[in-house]
């Protein structure tokens, strides 16, 4: 379509002529032979087509946004403005990509200085439909411009977009005047905007009035150390030594790795909790949205560092971290690697693994003729056999990488090593081994002419016939790759036709029958030949039989209130060492879950900070009779009351109008504070201000602990005539949890003040049981 476009053709489709318009200015830069030429020519793309293009419908009302306090208008708040339209969906990785770019653009123009990007989510995914979700997807990407739900993609069809993403540059006026699809625009968006800036602000058609914005702050759940945990991996090297980690997490919304032992407790922090590109201590390193991570040793672990597009190592003995492989820039399409270590960019790494190998194809080595026999070469014939023997048998290092950027699966060599189809491959390299870089769900027998959708979670499955299963998210399918031979296939999901990207739902049944939403995690158990999937946008747990690939969907119940299990968005898997539990990456609920493969039941993985070491308070009495709690949810209430002793003969009073304070804490045996874990307390709080006072609790589930150690603290105001003083004391008792006792068991504590000189002397009476 040329310039020169009819009325009508432009009515029918505008963004057609603008994108036509656009291929010719393209063309045109091209051949430019300095900036000012340049300029000039983009210029002239914009007196030629603003004036006849005409403006793009407003956003339809009743829409739910994200970022503003109140939906934004092109009319209304933007006509005067240049507004970049992001067509995106947050489950696609060229839409990750193209977000810094946005960034980039937006620290160059302020809303101040003219410049409006709004992102127009228009879902591919039924899943993605839901604002809430897309509100943890505008937190977890750390998006600052307006964004909107087009759950019904009505500005997509009326603008006739074809793909994820495409930017649509307005003009004043809401005009459109430029088109970009894909990734890897920043250059041509800058020289965009920068010249619609010059030609407009020469006009004074271009205004400054803020928008009404309102940053999206989502809610974490409460005591939650994590935020958006992503990928996590089990100790493969675990001993249960002292200090060694059990699990290590990926805090991807809080840039950082966290190491735990096996109660939860955090025995390490990597990272700082703001996004960068730094090697270091383990203060000083900083990460960008982490995802997988796989141990190296018991002392070395590696993580993909997605957003800075390489892979770290940390070194636990030394307390390092330093870049493995990636130059900290996204590798370029087509790159098929073959570098060496930090020299080889990578494309997002989603998920690792460590695969170890002897020597492949050794079979297709040229034999060397056999020497003529003789007595006195017989001996080192022997030892020349056993030598390349051990040396067939030894294992070779190989990580392998789920590049999710380029849709590839990726290889680092951290041994020599020969390889499929006798490929030799040196210590350090770094190189793609299957996947043409095309988006699709293409099998076949070479690994570099198959295709893969955003690969984004890896498993191995060893034996004789080794090989990787890969969730391969984009086409929603679970595919496998042949680790003797490089032959890719698909085990359960997706359809038959590589090219249908959208065979997607929830659906258990046999082979490509069987549907899954965008899985992100999976994760293999020998000891039931069963692969377990993070089936992501369907927020379930699935297993796969490997034999006949049927797929079941899990239905786990929790073990504290046997209510059935939720789960938001999980992305990541890990199977115990045991094969007894899976550890489950709960990714929107900011939690860690552990499944009992057994039983079908299902418990929180309490992440928390050690606590400090507990010392008994000062002027503690300690009650000796033992206060009872029925096991199942029974309650148990109690009265106190402090009074001064009347015998005592100095004129001691409680300060009238000052606040009496009081405060209970509840340990357990290893004396952790569990007084809100363990217990929920009815109508009352946990300290108060005013006496006598009463509290009543129930535990919140029924637990193996036999007893508790229960501590009633006082901070009393006195006066003496004109002198007032405080008066400190804790009551300790010990409560006893049975299943014999009554439901509702109440005690009345009265304690009897009386501070002499510098020390206390005080007395405490029960009174009778009131249950």
């Amino acid at each position: 379509m040329s310039l020169n476009a009819s009325a009508a053709e432009m009515e029918s489709s505008p963004l057609d002529f603008v994108a036509q318009a656009c291929m010719v200015l393209t063309k045109s830069v091209e051949k430019a032979s300095d900036e000012a030429e340049k300029v000039a020519l983009i210029i002239a793309h914009i007196k030629k087509v603003w004036p006849v293009v005409p403006p793009v419908d407003d956003f339809k009302k009743n829409l739910e946004w994200v970022n503003v306090a109140e939906p934004i208008s092109l009319i209304d708040h933007c006509s005067d403005k240049i507004v970049v339209l992001d067509f995106w969906t947050y489950c696609c990785i060229n839409c990750y990509h193209v977000l810094p770019d946005l960034a980039y653009l937006e620290d160059l123009y302020k809303v101040e200085n003219g410049l409006v990007v709004i992102g127009v989510h228009c879902a591919k995914f039924s899943n993605e439909k839901t604002s809430s979700n897309i509100l943890a997807a505008v937190e977890r990407y750390g998006i600052h411009h307006p964004v909107v739900n087009d759950a019904e993609s009505a500005m997509w069809e009326a603008l006739g977009i074809k793909c994820w993403p495409t930017l649509v540059i307005l003009g004043p006026g809401a005009k459109p005047v430029f088109v970009l699809t894909g990734e890897g625009n920043r250059t041509e968006l800058e020289w965009y905007v920068e010249s619609l800036f010059e030609y407009f602000n020469s006009v004074n058609k271009i205004s400054t009035a803020p928008l009404p914005m309102a940053p999206a702050k989502h809610i974490k759940a409460k005591n939650s150390i994590l935020y958006y945990p992503s990928k996590i991996s089990l100790n493969p090297f675990y001993r249960g030594r002292g200090e060694e980690p059990f699990l290590a997490i990926s805090d991807t919304g809080n840039h950082r790795i966290i190491l735990t032992d096996c109660s939860g407790i955090i025995l390490q922090i990597i990272g700082t909790s703001e996004p960068g590109f730094k090697d270091g201590t383990f203060s000083e390193a900083k990460f960008n949205s982490p995802q997988g991570l796989c141990w190296l040793s018991g002392s070395v672990l590696l993580v993909c560092d997605t957003n800075n597009h390489s892979i770290r190592a940390i070194h636990l003995d030394d307390h390092k971290v330093e870049v493995l492989v990636g130059t900290g820039e996204q590798a370029a399409s087509g790159d098929k690697g073959g570098k060496c270590l930090g020299l080889q960019a990578l494309s997002s790494p989603w998920d690792i693994m460590l695969y170890t190998t002897p020597d492949l194809d050794m079979s297709v080595r040229p034999a060397m003729p056999p020497p003529p026999p003789s007595a006195e070469n017989k001996e080192n014939t022997e030892k020349d056999k056993e030598k390349e023997k051990e040396k067939k048998d030894e294992k070779r290092r190989v990580v392998l990488i789920a590049c999710a950027g380029s849709h590839q699966i990726w290889a680092l060599f951290l041994d020599n090593t020969i390889w499929w189809k006798y490929k030799i491959y040196t210590e350090g390299t770094c190189v793609r081994i299957a996947g043409s870089g095309t988006e699709a769900a293409r099998n076949g027998a070479y690994p570099n002419s198959a295709s893969f959708a955003q690969p984004s979670g890896l498993t191995l499955r060893t034996g004789a016939c080794p090989e990787v299963f890969i969730a391969d998210s984009e086409s929603s399918s679970i595919r496998r790759l042949s680790l003797a031979t490089g032959h890719v296939s698909t085990l359960c999901g997706g359809d038959k036709n590589p090219l249908n990207l959208f065979a997607f739902g929830d659906v258990d049944d046999i082979g490509v029958e069987a549907k899954l939403q965008h899985p992100l995690g999976v994760a293999y158990c020998e000891a039931n030949k069963t692969l377990y999937v993070a089936d992501t946008y369907n927020n379930k747990i699935k297993k796969v039989d490997i034999g006949p690939q049927k797929v079941t969907t899990l239905t786990p119940s929790m073990i504290e209130s046997t209510d059935p299990a939720t789960f938001n968005e999980p992305s990541g898997l890990s199977v115990s060492l045991d094969h007894k539990y899976l550890y489950i990456a709960d990714t929107n609920n900011h939690s860690i879950k552990i499944l009992n493969l057994a039983k079908y039941v299902c418990q929180e993985f309490r992440v928390r900070h050690p606590d400090t070491k507990f010392v008994e308070p000062d002027n503690l009495i300690l009650y000796h009779n033992d206060l009872f709690i029925n096991r199942r949810h029974g309650n148990l209430v109690i009265y106190f009351a402090v009074s001064l002793d009347n015998d005592y003969k100095r004129n001691i009073k409680f300060t009238a109008g000052a606040p009496q304070h009081w405060s209970l804490c509840i340990r357990d045996e290893h004396n952790i504070d569990v007084t809100l874990e363990d217990f929920e307390f009815i109508g009352c709080a946990t300290k108060g201000t005013t006496l006598p006072g009463r509290v009543e609790m129930t535990l919140k589930r029924r637990t193996e602990n036999t007893h508790y150690r229960l501590y009633l603290s006082f901070n009393t105001a006195l006066c003496e005539g004109n002198v007032c003083f405080a008066h400190s004391f804790t009551i300790r008792s010990t409560v006893l949890v049975r299943d014999s006792v009554k439901m509702l068991e109440s005690y009345k504590i009265t304690c009897k003040v009386n501070p002499a000189g510098n020390g206390s002397k005080q007395d405490m009476k029960l009174a009778e049981n009131k249950s």
